[in-house]
């Protein structure tokens, strides 16, 4: 999988891999095939490591698509199986509290 570089110089662009454009630098003083070879491959690999990262986000997110529906029925479930509190049975009494039990709370 080569890799391209675009430049754009008004409305035309050119497109060409590293290796090809390090052809047009043969009179160079240094040769650039070797970089330009280096180059395409750290590309390539940047992105097949850049892939992997979306695939496993991906795969993460397809997996937990449903958590948070799921987590709402089951809480919805608990709260239509809850026991409601016992009501009261007749009338309510007073109680006299005695004055030394009244004292005594701080």
């Amino acid at each position: 999988m080569a890799q391209e570089l675009t430049s754009y110089a008004g409305l035309e662009g050119t497109t060409a891999t590293f290796s090809q454009l390090a052809g047009q630098f043969t009179g160079a003083t240094n040769d650039m095939s070797v970089v330009a070879t280096t180059a395409d491959q750290q590309i390539s690999a940047s992105l097949g490591n850049a892939s992997g990262t979306v695939s496993a986000f991906s795969e993460l997110v397809v997996g937990v698509k449903n958590t948070t529906v799921d987590t709402d029925e089951q809480s919805a479930g608990k709260l239509r199986d809850a026991v409601p509190f016992p009501a009261r049975q007749g009338q309510q009494t007073d109680r006299t509290v005695p004055i030394d039990v009244l004292l005594s709370v701080k």
